[in-house]
């Protein structure tokens, strides 16, 4: 067992503190930043985790009812648990430590709440202390369930400075040949990347995909999704691409957010009356060539490859196969 007495649990000074304890995690992701979770609507919880005056980690939930649980959320893709790295210490020690944190967490949240719910960052790497809670239990209600899941990571840095010559480079050469076709197929048939200003188009064209697919949206979480895309646009922290055909109707559209580790892919939906079978394809690729251009951006998480057809769309852009965790127990 992990000696408690060496860390506590107290709330961030500030929401500048918080982010600066998100940047400087590796696991720390876009989806933990304070104004992230503030558009999201939903209740959280923020603690950082120190030893002494130092921080050590962050700990960032969503919560459910009264505060009672904490829950996952479709639009918080990660959050959990975030170590902050320390150089002074050798790997194997510092490899001890995130550990011991992990145990000292899992205490915490068994403590105060009645079902835990995390998405785990894809660099949380260690879920051993998860995995031997309650080991010699036999009873599987007493010991966490963990739902492995996938990403694909896509390095877009080639594409800096390419934007005319992107054939060329290692992120084109990387897709699959269908992929490939149709942005030149685009180019050809003169449809063009245009930058959309509020997310309604696409609120709409999402609204009506979801419905196409027996699966309503409540207009409570449509209500949220624009609210958070037109946060996020005013901090600079996301952009709305479009797909327009050579008679400027609107395609496709997809949005990207960022922080300073990666762009992720947050969103899309194509027009419901017209479509090219190029339409999808080359709203991504224009996203990839702006974010690396225009933003300097080297990594973009799309964000889930976990259903066949949207997975294999994903993974056509050529980019690595990430694993992630989502944990679960019930307590009481």
């Amino acid at each position: 067992m992990s000696d408690k007495a060496k860390f506590n649990f107290t709330t961030p000074s500030s929401m500048e503190e918080w982010d600066q304890i998100v940047d400087a995690s590796t696991q720390g992701t876009l989806f933990s930043e304070s104004p992230y979770l503030t558009a999201c609507g939903r209740d959280f919880g923020l603690f950082v985790i120190r030893q002494g005056r130092q921080v050590k980690g962050a700990l960032c939930l969503v919560y459910g009812d009264n505060r009672e649980t904490c829950e996952l959320d479709d639009l918080v893709i990660h959050n959990g648990l975030m170590f902050v790295p320390d150089d002074t210490k050798k790997p194997v020690r510092s490899r001890f430590e995130r550990f011991e944190i992990t145990e000292i967490v899992i205490e915490f949240l068994e403590h105060n709440y009645r079902r835990i719910e995390l998405a785990l960052a894809p660099d949380f790497e260690d879920l051993r202390p998860f995995i031997w809670h309650n080991y010699h239990e036999t009873l599987s209600q007493k010991k966490f369930q963990l739902d492995l899941r996938y990403t694909s990571f896509i390095d877009v840095s080639s594409l800096s400075g390419m934007m005319d010559n992107f054939e060329n480079t290692d992120c084109f050469r990387a897709m699959e040949t269908l992929r490939q076709r149709h942005v030149r197929e685009a180019i050809k048939k003169g449809a063009k990347m245009v930058m959309m200003h509020d997310a309604s188009v696409f609120i709409t064209y999402y609204s009506d995909l979801m419905e196409r697919q027996g699966n309503p949206v409540p207009e409570e979480k449509l209500h949220r999704m624009a609210a958070l895309v037109s946060a996020l646009q005013l901090s600079n922290k996301a952009a709305i691409y479009s797909v327009q055909n050579n008679l400027n109707e609107v395609l496709y559209v997809v949005i990207y957010g960022w922080d300073r580790k990666r762009a992720y892919y947050l969103f899309g939906a194509g027009n419901p009356e017209i479509s090219e079978a190029y339409q999808g394809s080359y709203a991504h690729w224009c996203a990839f060539l702006d974010l690396a251009n225009r933003l300097g951006i080297r990594e973009v998480d799309m964000e889930g490859v976990n259903s066949p057809k949207r997975g294999w769309f994903k993974l056509g852009f050529g980019g690595n196969l990430i694993p992630y965790y989502q944990v679960y127990r019930q307590v009481k």
